[in-house]
């Protein structure tokens, strides 16, 4: 079964000014999105390391509906976002998100990590056409 990895990260966050306020929009954010989309997230999107955030929902699933929500909740801000669609290993749903691992989460990285790189709004990554 596929899934989709999906994990945003705010651009020179450092730069920012209120940053504290920013985490608290954040967190507020990403409580009315597990509300809003339950129905495709497989793991609730949550903040793993300061301002980054990831979740992950089942496949197929449109997130440009919820990109297009992150951006409408932030609209002054910029982030960056790594897409991974493939299989993960560990299938207990009870865990948070960033316990969960597997290829849709190697690409999620890889693609947050590339769209870095290259100033990219948003990067896909999957491993085989004909998985899609």
């Amino acid at each position: 079964m596929l899934y989709c990895t999906l994990i945003c990260d705010i651009k020179s966050s450092r730069k920012l000014k209120n940053r504290e306020e920013l985490q608290y929009k954040l967190i507020d954010m990403l409580k009315k999105t597990n509300m809003k989309f339950e129905n495709v997230i497989a793991s609730p999107f949550l903040i793993t390391t300061g301002d980054e955030w990831q979740g992950l929902l089942k496949y197929p699933c449109n997130y440009k509906r919820l990109l297009d929500f992150f951006k409408q909740f932030l609209p002054d801000i910029q982030f960056y976002a790594g897409i991974g669609i493939g299989e993960i290993c560990i299938h207990n749903f009870e865990l948070t998100v960033n316990q969960l691992d597997g290829p849709s989460f190697y690409r999620a990285r890889e693609a947050l990590k590339y769209a870095k790189r290259n100033n990219l709004p948003l990067v896909v990554l999957f491993d085989n056409w004909n998985n899609l």
